[in-house]
């Protein structure tokens, strides 16, 4: 993955639901999606400039899938819209997969904050992160970023964190606390695997955070939920397997169609 401003036009939406259709389009195979959001202007975007931004992150952060598995998970919860289903926390880890901008700063800055019990961020704190990543990321430092492009970045991605309901606030945002269920808990187990493989050591895996649950509650939350019947696990004291339990293009219903 390569930094990409596409965080400024995620910020820039509106309506998050103009997020679930371009996923529920996809999925359906109405391949004039460009045509859709550019030229028709489905979702109101005022500008064609504009337009153009929101379809090319769109495509490159959301309808974009490491493998068919990945993509079969996510088919399962948007080729039929269902806002009962747990969309804020599908968005927020496709974008954290896709987006590699988006990737660093959840999980150096947002996600120390969320576990460490800080209470409030910043758009300051965002900005003064990107300035130290240019020190020590040469990727980062490449992309040879002004004051003018990274500010907004900043607040961009503090409005998409609170578009998805993970803070609140105007200026300074107040971190809510994510109550992640068994169910969601355990639709997140399945995209790992569907990610990295089945034969992957889960024990103190780097993406492990971006489940809202700690290390120190990772491994008793996976019994728990396996206990449950919605993964299968194995674990040996210093390696951590999954297995998947429901067919992945079914795992919407096989999770949450449950009585």
């Amino acid at each position: 993955m390569n930094y990409n401003t596409d965080i400024n036009s995620f910020g820039g939406i509106q309506d998050y639901h103009m997020i679930h259709e371009s996923l529920r389009s996809y999925f359906n195979g109405e391949n004039d999606l460009k045509k859709r959001f550019v030229e028709d202007n489905i979702f109101g975007i005022r500008t064609e400039e504009g337009r153009g931004r929101f379809y090319r992150g769109i495509k490159s952060s959301i309808l974009t899938f490491q493998n068919s598995k990945h993509e079969d998970i996510y088919r399962s919860f948007f080729s039929t819209l269902n806002q009962t289903l747990p969309y804020n926390l599908l968005i927020f880890w496709q974008l954290s997969i896709n987006n590699k901008l988006f990737n660093v700063i959840s999980k150096e800055l947002y996600l120390k904050y969320y576990f460490n019990g800080k209470v409030t961020i910043t758009g300051h704190d965002v900005f003064y992160f990107l300035q130290d990543l240019k020190e020590r990321d040469e990727d980062f430092k490449n992309q040879n970023w002004t004051k003018k492009t990274t500010e907004p970045v900043a607040s961009k991605y503090l409005t998409i964190l609170r578009k998805l309901n993970f803070v609140e606030g105007v200026q300074k945002k107040h971190l809510i606390h994510v109550q992640i269920s068994d169910q969601e808990f355990a639709v997140f187990l399945h995209l790992l695997v569907a990610i990295y493989g089945e034969g992957t050591n889960f024990l103190n895996h780097d993406f492990n955070g971006f489940s809202f649950v700690s290390n120190e509650s990772f491994n008793e939350r996976v019994k728990r939920v396996a206990q449950k019947g919605f993964i299968g696990m194995a674990f040996s004291g210093t390696k951590l397997s999954l297995q998947p339990i429901f067919k992945l293009n079914e795992l919407a219903d096989g999770i949450f169609g449950r009585s």
